[in-house]
């Protein structure tokens, strides 16, 4: 988000409504790895214990996926997103819809004890709660960019 010349200046990078979309697209793609992941490593049943106990609702999903993988690149890529970028949009205010998505992705996963994680169309609901939930962070970070300028 910051670029660093070699005079030692720092700068905001200046990214398009376009731009911040993509990336927010990427990161929904890295979750969505991260949820193949739990089922490759059969991690289910711990996404089901940390979302039904009462630490969950402190916790987003991406952090859940984070805590859950053994993947060491996947967990890295994971991290980045979700420490930068996903606690920046999130952080710029509560938001009906975005906490909403958090809901719903919740509920799905939880449906009949996780048999969606197993499931292909389990998953396919969740993908789609997932590409929602990265729409509307995009479009918070769009509108917190145009309160900014």
């Amino acid at each position: 988000m910051i670029v660093r010349l070699a005079t030692r200046r720092i700068y905001a990078v200046e990214l398009s409504e376009e731009q911040i979309q993509i990336i927010y697209e990427m990161i929904g793609d890295i979750l969505k790895k991260a949820v193949e992941n739990l089922k490759n490593e059969d991690k289910g049943k711990e996404v089901i214990t940390i979302l039904s106990s009462d630490l969950s609702t402190s916790k987003r999903f991406d952090e859940i996926l984070l805590d859950c993988t053994d993947n060491a690149y996947l967990s890295k890529l994971l991290y980045t997103a979700s420490d930068c970028y996903i606690r920046f949009a999130v952080s710029c205010g509560l938001n009906e819809q975005e906490n909403k998505c958090r809901e719903e992705m919740k509920q799905i996963i939880l449906e009949e004890n996780g048999v969606n994680l197993d499931s292909i169309s389990g998953r396919k609901k969740i993908f789609k709660k997932i590409d929602v939930w990265m729409k509307v962070l995009s479009d918070i970070v769009n509108i917190e960019r145009g309160k900014n300028k």
